[in-house]
């Protein structure tokens, strides 16, 4: 593997993805917190409340301001564009085979696999018991289905995760005005071209975070934190990053993105 997934980086990688897996498969049953009466903001329409910020031992403050504005927004957007964003079924099936060469990622999926046949369990048990409205049981059989492709296929879910990352990230970077990228646990950041898109986003009327302290700390890991060697405009990185080893046959679309002029954050 090139360096955009190197042997070195592949630990972090799996270690990442594991969490988000546990994250996934526990989230469903979570209850959201009744909201207070203090609104700092809102997110596609919806109000948020500071009551709603779970921070604690192991989460940031900033951590759940990405999790309450920015990834209700991400998603949103990821669904309006699912035929360029969305990995295809051939798309997956090739990474997953690429991926399975890696013994490590083949050790992580077989762990994985149990977790996915107790919430496949879970869901069989819900379709047989639960009186369900037309569209809870539709999304619960399309989970079904991923669940089962997933053990049908080796490493299936770590392929999903890394194509479902790497196609938005490279979107960004594309179709806002390129600039740096970030080395991070789970892959390489279009640093510059998040946050361009993020101040489009709220320009939209996307969302909007009214308390002034929060909404520094939310973009403060483009305007304040310091990123050393690992934000960089190295344009070989750049090019790894665009086209990773894992990712040589998939479609180029690079076509189908509307580019917009440069403009850097404010990093000190």
């Amino acid at each position: 593997m090139n360096s955009f997934l190197s042997r070195g980086s592949i630990v972090s990688v799996c270690c990442l993805y594991a969490l988000f897996v546990c994250q996934s498969l526990t989230i469903a049953s979570q209850d959201p917190k009744n909201p207070g009466h203090e609104q700092i903001g809102t997110v596609m329409g919806r109000a948020v409340y500071r009551d709603q910020l779970r921070t604690g031992k192991n989460v940031t403050q900033r951590e759940e301001l990405f999790r309450l504005f920015a990834q209700p927004v991400k998603e949103q957007y990821i669904s309006d564009r699912r035929k360029s964003l969305i990995p295809t079924e051939q798309e997956i099936t090739y990474a997953a085979a690429f991926f399975c060469r890696d013994q490590q990622i083949r050790r992580l999926d077989d762990k994985e696999k149990n977790m996915i046949r107790q919430q496949l369990l879970t869901i069989e048990k819900q379709l047989r018991t639960e009186q369900l409205v037309s569209s809870e049981k539709q999304k619960l059989q399309e989970q079904q289905t991923e669940l089962q492709a997933c053990l049908d296929m080796p490493c299936r879910t770590f392929a999903r995760f890394m194509l479902d990352r790497w196609k938005f990230q490279r979107h960004l970077y594309l179709t806002y005005g390129k600039g740096r990228i970030l080395w991070q646990q789970a892959g390489i950041e279009a640093f510059d071209g998040m946050y361009r898109w993020l101040k489009d986003r709220e320009k939209q009327g996307e969302f909007s975070i009214d308390d002034p302290g929060l909404h520094t700390e939310f973009y403060a890991y483009w305007t304040k934190q310091k990123h050393g060697a690992f934000l960089t405009r190295d344009q070989k990185r750049i090019r790894e990053f665009l086209s990773p080893d894992w990712a040589h046959k998939l479609p180029r679309a690079e076509q189908h993105f509307k580019k917009l002029p440069e403009a850097e954050p404010n990093q000190k």
